[in-house]
């Protein structure tokens, strides 16, 4: 690339358009010159592609969106919604939306428990939206509640303290400069980061809100490999009938805050004209999981 010291990897294939939609990957890795002299080259990037049922993968959530939206019998919606909410499915947020909507209050509250437990931060607009009209006290105080928990990352857990085996502690900051909801945005990148990172052997993540001093102290005191990385969500693009989404993760030590390099993950998902954020959603995750994949082996031959 242009700056000298950047290294770029890619690989890219061509797939069949009418069955699925491709992914091209570029990732540049940039290190101070110290590093350099030490990092080993990293493989290219595998090959992503995305097709609508990767999306709606589980056939039963089919089978629920269809009750809530068609059954006569409230109780039938109502336990379809509730089922929804436990499914951890992204293909159920918009069929919950949409039941926020229907004439029976005990289908709009369980919708909007439902949402909340989902977890997933692209509820929280419909959830907005829908409670500035609501005139029901039962169903307007679900929606806030998930509204709440939401913004608070909700959907994301507590990550488990390091055990006897871990080596390596990572705390996590989002910078979002998209013009979408940073609690969405906080949600869907810390919650792939931490899975990610928790994924890999000798790995601790430090819990959200945590001090640089309150660190200092767990690293110090079990004798960890501290590293602070800041995921930095750039606006999503669309041009030419392609989506394409940069996060750039930048790599620092912890609590010290040392700057040790920077990962550039660049995906661009064909045939999508107009915006659409569940792509965006999931183009954002495989950005800091392919981010994650790079840290890991560079601090595997520090």
């Amino acid at each position: 690339m242009k700056k000298t010291g950047d290294r770029v990897f890619e690989n890219s294939t061509t797939s069949d358009p009418a069955e699925a939609r491709s992914i091209r990957t570029r990732t540049s890795c940039i290190f101070g010159a110290r590093m350099r002299k030490s990092v080993p080259v990293v493989a290219a990037l595998s090959l992503f592609v995305l097709t609508p049922e990767v999306v709606r993968a589980d056939p039963r959530t089919g089978y629920l969106v269809q009750q809530l939206k068609t059954s006569d019998d409230f109780r039938v919606r109502t336990q379809a919604a509730l089922a929804l909410g436990a499914s951890g499915d992204d293909a159920a947020v918009k069929p919950l939306c949409d039941a926020l909507a229907d004439g029976n209050e005990s289908v709009k509250v369980a919708a909007a428990a439902a949402l909340g437990k989902l977890g997933k931060p692209t509820g929280l607009p419909c959830l907005q939206a829908a409670i500035k009209n609501e005139k029901g006290a039962s169903t307007k105080t679900q929606m806030q509640k998930s509204i709440d928990t939401l913004k608070s990352g909700g959907g994301v857990p507590a990550p488990p303290p390091p055990g006897p085996d871990t080596k390596y502690y990572v705390a996590i900051e989002i910078s979002n400069k998209t013009k979408r909801p940073a609690a969405e945005v906080e949600t869907i990148v810390r919650a792939a980061m931490q899975t990610k990172l928790l994924g890999k052997a000798g790995y601790a993540v430090a819990p959200k809100g945590e001090t640089a001093a309150q660190g200092g102290k767990v690293v110090n005191s079990k004798k960890l490999k501290g590293f602070y990385l800041i995921a930095s969500v750039e606006p999503a693009v669309y041009e030419n009938g392609n989506l394409t989404q940069i996060v750039r993760v930048s790599m620092w030590t912890y609590p010290g805050k040392a700057l040790q390099g920077e990962f550039s993950p660049k995906l661009t998902q064909s045939d999508t004209p107009k915006t659409d954020v569940q792509s965006e959603n999931v183009l954002m995750k495989m950005c800091v999981e392919n981010a994650i994949d790079s840290f890991a082996k560079i601090v595997a031959s520090m």
